[in-house]
């Protein structure tokens, strides 16, 4: 984008403003699980999901499971809190915290006779979404505040306001190639909402009578359907499973998107070099988005009765710069400048893992305890980056996990916590032509979510040979 006049005074309100997007989880695949004991074991069990969540997971341990028929529920309660110290300014953070409720997972199996040993299953789960505001009010009083001689008071009124919704809905197809190995592939349609607003005000007066009120405001939006692939494979045999899991490349469907750039700056006796107005809207643009390849391996196995242990890591490829919404250069009335209104989207490689253990307490109580880590896959770009998540994240989980009849319940948290050092808020000084107060700003992340699931188990009158019946799960198998 071009840069702004460094004697425009709410350019400062501006660079604050670029910071506080570095606050968004968006570049992040680990943030959220994807079932009950998915949320406890961290998603650690890629060998053996044992549930049916395996249609995320990895789609051929469905084969394998001892009752295919079951419907699994979750409600997630999640606390967020992030904070950019001295956000404003030296002493003043820059925090926002809400509390959400998420869903997590829906998912079931689907009977039909012709299936003979394979399964159906379907799946809606919420693989990305977040949303935050966050606004930052002040009045400061000095000498040619923002470089504008004159100018003694400015007050300044400075919003950000963002959300990321991706849903996933996947049918699932599994089938046991032995006793022990069984292979399945889950194909998902993703269907992405994501909003990006700036707002920005500014007032100043001087002592001589001087006025100066200036405004600024972008926004983009856009709507994204693409397809995808999950395949996975399964052996399980004694006390050990190991699971691969592939997704692949995402295939867009439709796209469509609008941005927004609003900037106007009106003056009374201050010479400010203000910049031409703006006023420029342009819809229904074509809109672009992608994800790459993925892979995970899981391990686990049973230590007696009662302990079993996972293990997972997950690879994922990285995301070349792609332009989210096609855009028209923006170019003011009667002027020379030329607005460049595109946002552009890239991820690097990333490599997560994670570590369950699960033990068990009678014949119908479990517990959980996990840890994972959930690194950032920010990449950055020539161009305003709409996903900023910039910071690695680290995932305590614990839990408790229990049968009543054929209904099984969970209660647990998960904990996750992380943070970096940003020169992000000294950059947006610098390519404003003003000296930034501070080289470098500490950004702290904070995120408590409380798991209260459900699932039912119901009983197949096929069994998985096709005849026969299946029990009711077993307490001990969860």
């Amino acid at each position: 984008m071009t840069p702004i006049p460094s004697r425009v005074p709410w350019g400062v309100v501006l660079g604050l403003l670029v910071s506080a997007t570095a606050l968004a989880q968006d570049a992040h695949y680990s943030t959220r699980q994807f079932g009950n004991r998915a949320w406890l074991l961290g998603g650690s069990f890629v060998g053996n999901p044992n549930d049916i969540s395996a249609t995320y997971y990895n789609p051929g341990a469905l084969a394998l499971l001892g009752a295919p028929e079951l419907e699994l529920t979750g409600s997630v309660f999640e606390y967020m809190r992030l904070n950019v110290k001295d956000g404003q300014g030296q002493g003043r953070g820059l925090a926002d915290s809400n509390i959400d409720v998420l869903p997590s997972l829906i998912a079931g199996s689907l009977r039909f006779g012709f299936l003979g040993r394979s399964r159906l299953a379907y799946s809606l789960l919420t693989r990305q979404g977040f949303a935050y505001s966050l606004q930052a009010r002040g009045t400061r009083m000095g000498t040619a505040l923002g470089g504008v001689q004159g100018l003694d008071t400015l007050s300044t009124d400075v919003r950000l306001d963002q959300s990321v919704t991706e849903v996933w809905t996947g049918l699932s197809w599994a089938t046991p190639l032995t006793e022990h190995l069984g292979l399945g592939l889950t194909p998902f349609l993703a269907v992405r909402h994501h909003e990006l607003r700036f707002q920005t005000l500014a007032e100043g007066s001087g002592a001589a009578g001087q006025r100066l009120l200036a405004t600024l405001g972008r926004d983009l939006e856009l709507d994204h359907i693409r397809l995808l692939l999950k395949l996975g494979a399964s052996y399980q045999r004694g006390p050990w499973a190991v699971g691969l899991a592939v997704t692949t490349p995402s295939l867009a469907v439709w796209g469509r998107g609008s941005v927004g750039f609003e900037r106007a700056v009106q003056s009374q006796g201050l010479a400010t070099n203000a910049p031409a107005p703006v006023f420029n809207f342009q819809e229904d643009l074509p809109a672009h988005f992608r994800s790459s390849w993925s892979a995970a391996l899981g391990v686990s196995r049973s230590f007696g009765p009662s302990t079993t242990v996972y293990a997972s890591a997950e690879g994922y490829a990285p995301v070349g710069s792609l332009t989210l919404v096609d855009t028209e250069p923006i170019v003011p009335r009667d002027a020379t400048e030329s607005i460049n209104g595109d946002y552009a989207f890239a991820l690097k490689a990333v490599l997560n893992g994670a570590l369950g253990v699960e033990q068990k307490l009678g014949e119908r109580v479990r517990v959980y305890l996990s840890g994972h880590t959930d690194f950032s896959a920010l990449e950055q770009t020539p161009e305003t980056n709409a996903l900023l998540g910039g910071w690695d994240l680290y995932h305590v989980a614990s839990g408790v996990h229990f049968t009543l009849g054929r209904s099984r319940f969970t209660l647990g948290g998960n904990l996750a916590w992380g943070g970096k050092q940003t020169e992000r808020l000294s950059e947006s000084f610098q390519q404003l032509g003003l000296s930034a107060p501070m080289r470098s700003q500490d950004v702290h992340y904070f995120q408590a979510t409380l798991l209260v699931g459900a699932s039912f188990a119901f009983k197949d009158a096929r069994g998985p040979g096709g005849s026969g019946a299946d029990p009711a799960p077993a307490a001990e198998s969860p």
